[in-house]
C-alpha cells in the first residue's frame, strides 16, 4: 500500500459547503489570470476579492458557452519564444476580454491563483497525475476540445487504405482514403452490437488455425469493413452495405451507417477530434503549425521512417517535458550538439563566441535584441534552437546532411523550424532536408502513445539518397531519454513523499501548461 502525503487543501473546507457547479464556477475563477503580463509566478498571494469575482463570471461563461481558453500557438523545445508568449497573450485576453478590464478600461493585473491546493508558479497535485478518476475527467475534457496529430496522408496514398488511430482507454477511429481520394475517418465501432471492426496493434492474435473469426487489422487496404461478430458490411463511405437477414422491418439500412470521426488535413497531416459533438475551432490551432509545415513543403513529402514509443507516464508528464528545454543540457547531449542555443548551462561568453561565429545565419530579427534597460544584449541572448551548431547543416548526429534538399529548399540554411498543435500533442522539427515528427496521445492515467516519423522528398531512394539510421538517430535518441525521465518523474510522482515543487524562470512552457490545466480543465470536470 501507497503512503501518500497530499498537500494541504486550503479550499478544502470551503468546497465542502458549494455545491459542483458553484465550485466549478469559482475554481475557474484563475483563467483571468492565465496569460497577462508581468504575472509574478510564485508569489504567495491569492487571488483578490475583485478578481475572484471577474473570474466567476469569465468561469459562468465558459461552462454556459463552452469557450475555453485556447493553447498557446507553439510552446515546445526551445523554450518560450517571446513571439509565442505575445500571441498568448492576446488569444487570451480576446477569449475573455470583459474580465480582464477593470472600471477605467484598462487590463487587470491579476495576482496569482490557488486552485485546490495548487499554487500558480508550481508543479500540481499528485492525484491529478496518479489518480484514475482525474484521468477520466482529463480524457473526457480532451475529446472535446482537442485536436491530435493521428499521422500524414502519405500514409494511406491509394484508396482502401486505412490505419487505425487510438485514443484514450477504448476509443479508436479508422482513418482512410476513400473511392474519391478524400481522407475520411469513421469511428471503430460497428452499429450493429458495438464490436470493433478493425483490430488494435496490442491486440492479441489468435493462434489457433482452426477458428473461423476474421478481423481487419491495424492498417492496411481494404474495399470494405466487415465486423467479425454477425459480417455486417461497411463501404469506403461509411455506408451500411450488408446486414444479415432477420432485421426488422422498419430496419432502415442508410441510417445504420459507421458514425463518423471528425477529421481535418493540413499540410499533408491528418487530425482528429473525438467529440460527440461539434468539433472546436481548427484553423486557429493549426495556424502556425501549417505556416512552418508549408515552408518546407509537407504536404508532397512521403514518410522514410517510423518509431512507436509508448511511454508509461501520464500524459501531461510527457507534454510538460516537451515544452521546456530546461532538461536539454543535463538530459540530451546529442540534442545540444546539434542545437547550441538549447543548452541552458552554456556560459554567456561561449554563447556569445557561437552566436559570432554563426552571424550570418542568424536572422536580423533576432540579432543583439534591445536590453531592458537599454543598450544591446550579446550575441545570441535571444536565439533558440533554430540555429544549427557550426558546420552543421542537418539534425543528424554528426550535422551532415542526411539526405538531399527537400523539393522547397533551395539551399543550405544551417536553420532548423519547430511548430507544434495544441500543447505540443503535435510537433513537427523542419531541417532541410528532412521533418521529423512526433505526436502524443493519452491512452490512460500511466499512458501516453508516443511516436515519432520523418518525412523527405517525395523521388528519395533509401539506401540510395538517405539511409535511415543516420535520418532518425538523433530523434530517436532524443526522445529514448524523454521516455526514460519521464516514465522516472511518473514513478517518483508516485512517492508518498511527493510534493509540489516550483518550476523555474526558464520552464513558462509546462508552467502555463498546468495553469491552463487547473482553470479549465479541472473545473470542467467538476
Amino acid at each position: 500500500m501507497i503512503r501518500r502525503h497530499p498537500p494541504v487543501d486550503v479550499e478544502d473546507s470551503m468546497r465542502k459547503k458549494l455545491s459542483r457547479r458553484d465550485f466549478a464556477l469559482t475554481s475557474a475563477a484563475s483563467a483571468a489570470a492565465v496569460a497577462l503580463p508581468n504575472v509574478s509566478f510564485g508569489s504567495t498571494s491569492t487571488v483578490e476579492t475583485s478578481a475572484s469575482a471577474q473570474g466567476a463570471a469569465v468561469a459562468k461563461d465558459v461552462i454556459q458557452r463552452g469557450r475555453f481558453a485556447p493553447p498557446p500557438p507553439n510552446f515546445a523545445y526551445g523554450g518560450d519564444a517571446s513571439s509565442a508568449v505575445a500571441q498568448y497573450r492576446d488569444s487570451i485576453a480576446l477569449a475573455h476580454a470583459p474580465a480582464y478590464q477593470n472600471q477605467g478600461g484598462t487590463s487587470a493585473q491579476p495576482a496569482p491563483v490557488i486552485i485546490r491546493g495548487w499554487r500558480e508558479g508550481t508543479t500540481i497535485p499528485a492525484q491529478y497525475y496518479i489518480d484514475e478518476k482525474h484521468y477520466v475527467s482529463d480524457e473526457r475534457f480532451l475529446a472535446k476540445n482537442l485536436w491530435f496529430l493521428a499521422d500524414h496522408e502519405a500514409r494511406i496514398p491509394k484508396a482502401g487504405d486505412y490505419f487505425v488511430f487510438e485514443f484514450g482507454h477504448a476509443d479508436s477511429a479508422i482513418v482512410l482514403r476513400d473511392r474519391a481520394g478524400a481522407v475520411k475517418a469513421f469511428h471503430n465501432v460497428c452499429r450493429h452490437r458495438g464490436s470493433r471492426l478493425c483490430r488494435h496493434d496490442e491486440d492479441p492474435v489468435p493462434k489457433d488455425t482452426r477458428l473461423s473469426v476474421k478481423q481487419l487489422g491495424s492498417s492496411g487496404n481494404t474495399p470494405v469493413f466487415r465486423c467479425p461478430y454477425h459480417a455486417w458490411t461497411y463501404d469506403l463511405e461509411g455506408k451500411l452495405i450488408s446486414a444479415p437477414n432477420g432485421m426488422p422491418g422498419d430496419f432502415e439500412m442508410t441510417q445504420n451507417g459507421l458514425r463518423p470521426c471528425h477529421v481535418r488535413t493540413a499540410e499533408g497531416f491528418i487530425f482528429l477530434n473525438f467529440s460527440t459533438g461539434d468539433a472546436p475551432d481548427f484553423d486557429t490551432v493549426v495556424k502556425n503549425f501549417s505556416t512552418v509545415a508549408r515552408e518546407y513543403g509537407t504536404a508532397q513529402l512521403k514518410i522514410a521512417a517510423r518509431i512507436a514509443a509508448p511511454t508509461k507516464a501520464n500524459w501531461k508528464l510527457v507534454l510538460e517535458n516537451f515544452q521546456e528545454c530546461y532538461h536539454c543540457a543535463p538530459a540530451h547531449r546529442n540534442l545540444v550538439t546539434t542545437h547550441p542555443f538549447w543548452d541552458g548551462l552554456m556560459p554567456q561568453d561561449q554563447r556569445t563566441r557561437l552566436a559570432t561565429a554563426l552571424q550570418r545565419f542568424i536572422p536580423s530579427s533576432k540579432q543583439q535584441p534591445p536590453q531592458a534597460g537599454g543598450g544591446m544584449a550579446p550575441p545570441g541572448a535571444n536565439l533558440g534552437g533554430d540555429i544549427l551548431n557550426v558546420n552543421f547543416v542537418s539534425g543528424t548526429l554528426d550535422g551532415k546532411a542526411a539526405g538531399p534538399l527537400l523539393p522547397s529548399r533551395k539551399e543550405w540554411t544551417h536553420r532548423s523550424l519547430l511548430a507544434t498543435t495544441g500543447w505540443s500533442t503535435g510537433y513537427i522539427q523542419c531541417y532541410d532536408d528532412h521533418v521529423a515528427v512526433a505526436r502524443f496521445t493519452p491512452r490512460g492515467v500511466k499512458s501516453t502513445d508516443a511516436e515519432l516519423f520523418w518525412l523527405v522528398g517525395p523521388d528519395s531512394k533509401e539506401g540510395k539518397d538517405y539511409q535511415v539510421d543516420k535520418i532518425t538517430s538523433l530523434w530517436d535518441i532524443t526522445y529514448r531519454e524523454d521516455r526514460w525521465i519521464t516514465e522516472n518523474n511518473h514513478q517518483g510522482i508516485e512517492s508518498g513523499f511527493y510534493g509540489s515543487g516550483s518550476y523555474a524562470a526558464v520552464e513558462t512552457g509546462p508552467s502555463r501548461f498546468v495553469k491552463w490545466y487547473m482553470s479549465e480543465v479541472v473545473p470542467a470536470g467538476g
